[in-house]
């Protein structure tokens, strides 16, 4: 199916088109650059560096680079000593984490988008569905970046914004560093080891970076479903438990290797590795003082997992002797997943009535290319008004993906024997071609512009759905621009428009169903839909930003994104089971203001070494085919905030504690659906001690304030309403761990 931008006349839209011309206009005027002078040879530049002094430039990309982009390094994520990726990005500006299933984190999101309105990425490829960030640890990073208007250069399935995780990099020194840490919640263990070394010469470098880790858990959950008729008359009533006690192993190593030839050619090889072991055992349980039983009143599961996911990129530069540099990249990926599944169910006289057993295996390989050439428009002696720099690069990848799911429902309690092979198929296709130009006008003045063209080619085979085809290509034009308002530079305006998408995932677009336990309204089966096109998006970005010295900054923001063909699951009623089924509906928008906030008190308190953090995200939204009130997108939470402060005590303490809250409330997801969810409010602590010259100890306390999760779902027609609420209580995770610098 084709799917492209429909023309539109609403206004946002008219701005961006207006906003395009006009730079385009602008790049007929000279740029008053010198004309470009050649390039001082190897000995000669080391010649006329040796007569200077040695000068530091620090380059600060959230300040200086005309694309939007917030730049959150390695210190500040090991600040705190979490045990996972996860736990270390609620605090970052803007990124909110979801509840998540037993034993696994919770979607990601910016503006509190989720679901694939933000797009995740390591190393600037797309993580593959399913992925868990706790199965990253924090020493594996060497920056994360956020930006919340989409680039060129990267993929434009970005609505909500784009979170970008840079593993660790080119080694910077020789050294070795051991961590070992210890931690413990609701009786439960979280051992692990990580073990990071590098070493460089004058042409070479390698680095290794290695972490294993043991994650256990256990998650105890009440509930209550209640149904009333036509009526209001109360037609059942029901309580219900769940244990589940699991655990996860996990190993992960990402070695690099760097090499300069003699020619000034560069190449670098990036592995990543995650091997995961995981076993998780539930425990379910109804009861029901009013209305009909359910068939399966207590049911046991049993989940086991091994997967394994490798991911290899090559790097390779070459800087031309006149002008310009090639960069290019060859990707291979794989992954290969096991997974076991064993149900048994019970009936109200306590004998076996349901017996699955379901066997899975996914197999996916993958081959990526892409690359850049960037040409610099300006000599190397352009003034401050007269850089410009054009860059033209493609992207194109290709997946097979191989999955069987064998179910078998064993004769019991007079029910037959069914065998489903419910196996399939996939290729995925992609190929984007992008041009971006960043020009300074003048030295208060710089713009950066770009396209991108991708293109999306999904075929999927099964032996029990027919072939289904999938096709849609979008073009996703950007313009962002920065103003510095005053000579200092310390006070600038940025402004962003973009066109950006979100592309169905591979298991909404399978006509496969996954079925539930206890089959009803509120857990209905899952199926996909061959049909759905790709939401398409139009963003404007505004934001003023102010900056001190010791890296004090205030940045006040707005955000506009006009939403097409949004996607919305419906449940409905086929063949007497219900099915939860995604299609595309009409027209979304959503609105919000960012707050975001750096600062140190010894700016004014030199005897007061506390710096802080703070960020806060108020969101608005509308869904146009779905009735209010609370008709917001993606079960979006109003506000998210978040407050950090380190404290340095002495040169062998260090102390700090953030707070992040996110709203809850009720949201109608559909015509006759209404999700909500609890306010989920965090607080965590740390104290990091120098034990010695090359070792420290860090203490972390997280979830202070151990606030129980409720959540609850509704659904409603002419026949009745039927409502349930589940508590999940959490608990206080201590953890421990010294570092060793070898």
């Amino acid at each position: 199916m084709q799917s492209t931008p429909s023309p539109t006349s609403t206004p946002l839209r008219q701005a961006c088109r207006l906003a395009l011309l006009a730079q385009a206009m602008l790049a007929c005027i000279p740029a008053g650059a010198k004309p470009p002078q050649a390039t001082p040879s190897p000995p000669a530049a080391a010649a006329a560096v040796a007569e200077l002094d040695t000068v530091v430039v620090r380059h600060d990309a959230r300040r200086d680079d005309t694309a939007s982009r917030t730049v959150v390094t390695r210190a500040e994520l090991l600040a705190f000593g979490d045990g996972s990726l996860a736990e270390a990005m609620k605090r970052l500006p803007g990124v909110s984490i979801g509840t998540g299933a037993p034993g696994s984190s919770g979607a990601i999101s910016l503006r509190g988008m989720g679901s694939g309105y933000t797009q995740l990425l390591v190393d600037g490829q797309a993580v593959a569905p399913g992925f868990d960030l706790g199965a990253l640890s924090p020493e594996m990073i060497e920056r994360i970046e956020i930006l919340r208007t989409t680039t060129a250069d990267l993929r434009s399935a970005a609505i909500a914004g784009t979170i970008n995780i840079v593993l660790a990099r080119q080694a910077r020194r020789d050294s070795d560093e051991l961590k070992l840490a210890l931690g413990v919640s609701n009786g439960r263990h979280l051992p692990s080891l990580h073990w990071s070394h590098s070493r460089r010469d004058e042409y070479r470098s390698h680095s290794l970076e290695t972490s294993l880790t043991r994650r256990e858990y256990l998650v105890e959950e009440t509930g209550s479903e209640i149904a009333r008729d036509r009526d209001g008359v109360s037609a059942a009533q029901r309580d219900t438990r769940l244990r589940v006690d699991g655990y996860r192993d996990a190993l992960a190593i990402a070695p690099r290797f760097d090499l300069t030839l003699r020619n000034g050619d560069t190449l670098a090889l990036q592995s990543w590795l995650d091997a995961g072991h995981a076993r998780k055992y539930a425990d379910i349980g109804w009861t029901t003082s009013l209305g009909p039983q359910l068939d399966h009143v207590r049911y046991r599961q049993f989940t086991g997992t091994d997967v394994v996911q490798l991911r290899t990129d090559l790097h390779w530069s070459h800087e031309f002797a006149q002008a310009g540099k090639l960069s290019s990249k060859l990707g291979l990926s794989g992954n290969r997943e096991r997974s076991r599944f064993r149900e048994q169910g019970y009936a109200i006289d306590a004998n076996q009535n349901l017996d699955d057993v379901t066997d899975g295996r996914l197999r996916v390989h993958g081959l990526s290319s892409s690359g850049k050439y960037a040409l610099p428009l300006s000599g190397p002696d352009a003034s401050d008004s007269g850089r410009h720099a054009l860059e033209l690069g493609w992207e194109t990848g290709l997946e097979r993906r191989r999955e069987s799911r064998l179910q078998h429902l064993r004769a019991i309690a007079g029910q037959p024997e069914t065998i489903s092979d419910l196996s399939f198929d996939a290729t995925l296709r992609r190929l984007a071609l992008y041009a971006q130009d960043e020009w300074t006008l003048s030295p208060g003045w710089s713009l950066y512009l770009g396209a991108r063209w991708e293109r999306i080619d999904t075929r999927s085979e099964g032996n029990r759905f027919a072939t289904v085809r999938n096709d849609a290509s979008v073009l996703s034009p950007v313009l962002q621009s920065l103003w510095k308002l005053s000579k200092t530079r310390n006070d600038q305006v940025r402004l962003g428009l973009s066109r950006s998408y979100r592309a169905p995932e591979l298991r909404s677009l399978i006509p496969r169903p996954y079925t539930s336990t206890n089959n009803r309204a509120l857990n209905p089966d899952q199926q996909g839909n061959p049909d759905l096109r790709p939401e398409l998006a139009t963003g404007l970005d505004l934001a003023y930003e102010k900056y001190w010295d010791q890296g004090a900054m205030l940045s006040l923001g707005v955000y506009l994104r006009e939403i097409d063909g949004l996607i919305r699951t419906e449940t409905r009623l086929i063949d007497d089971r219900w099915v939860a089924l995604p299609a595309n509906g009409g027209r979304a928008r959503t609105w919000g203001v960012e707050l975001e906030s750096k600062l140190s008190l010894a700016r004014w308190f030199a005897a007061l070494p506390v710096d802080l953090r703070f960020n806060l995200t108020r969101n608005w939204s509308q869904v146009d085919d779905v009735p209010g009130p609370h008709n917001r997108i993606d079960s979006q939470p109003r506000l998210t905030a978040a407050l950090a402060a380190d404290y340095v005590v002495n040169p062998v303490w260090t102390v700090g504690a953030s707070y992040s809250h996110r709203s809850g409330g009720p949201v109608r997801t559909g015509v006759h659906e209404i999700e909500s969810e609890s306010p989920r409010r965090e607080l965590d602590a740390y104290a990091s001690m120098k034990l010695a010259k090359r070792s420290k100890l860090r203490l972390s306390l997280s979830n202070l304030l151990e606030q129980d999760l409720v959540s609850g779902a509704e659904y409603f027609d002419e026949e009745g309403w039927q409502g349930t609420q589940r508590r999940r209580p959490t608990s206080l995770l201590l953890r421990a761990q010294i570092e060793i610098a070898l």
